[in-house]
């Protein structure tokens, strides 16, 4: 009975541990700036795909735009998540089209390759909470 009970206790730490590092992480991004965040991903793809000079600071234009509208999406939609969220997949939708806008071929493959690596990482991850269904 007392191993049994040592064994839950551990298992609520382990849990609350791993909570807390996810949501250190989530408001790790949501306390950037808008030009933090926008730098952030413009290096993350001067990396993955080897953009030239003018590219990345042409990047780093359109994901200023895409976090600045994200900062007053979040603030117009507060509270509506159907809004928020419909919003988020226009101005994601806008970001990409303006980013395929100045890449090469190449690099257009690559990132829609990127693109389907984090959108099947998205899945899982909401998969394992319970709400990729």
């Amino acid at each position: 009975m007392k191993t049994l009970a040592i064994a839950i206790f551990t298992l609520l730490i382990s849990f609350s541990h791993v909570a807390k590092a996810q949501q250190q992480r989530s408001n790790e991004n949501a306390n950037k700036t808008p030009e933090e965040r926008a730098t952030m991903h413009s290096k993350k793809l001067t990396e993955q795909l080897g953009l030239s000079a003018d590219q990345e600071k042409s990047i780093y234009t359109y994901c200023l735009q895409h976090a600045q509208q994200q900062d007053a999406d979040r603030a117009k939609f507060q509270g509506d998540r159907e809004a928020m969220k419909n919003a988020h997949m226009q101005n994601r939708q806008n970001l990409d089209t303006n980013i395929e806008g100045i890449l090469t071929s190449d690099q257009k493959t690559k990132y829609a390759q990127i693109k389907e690596e984090e959108k099947a990482k998205f899945q899982q991850n909401g998969a394992q909470r319970g709400h990729g269904r």
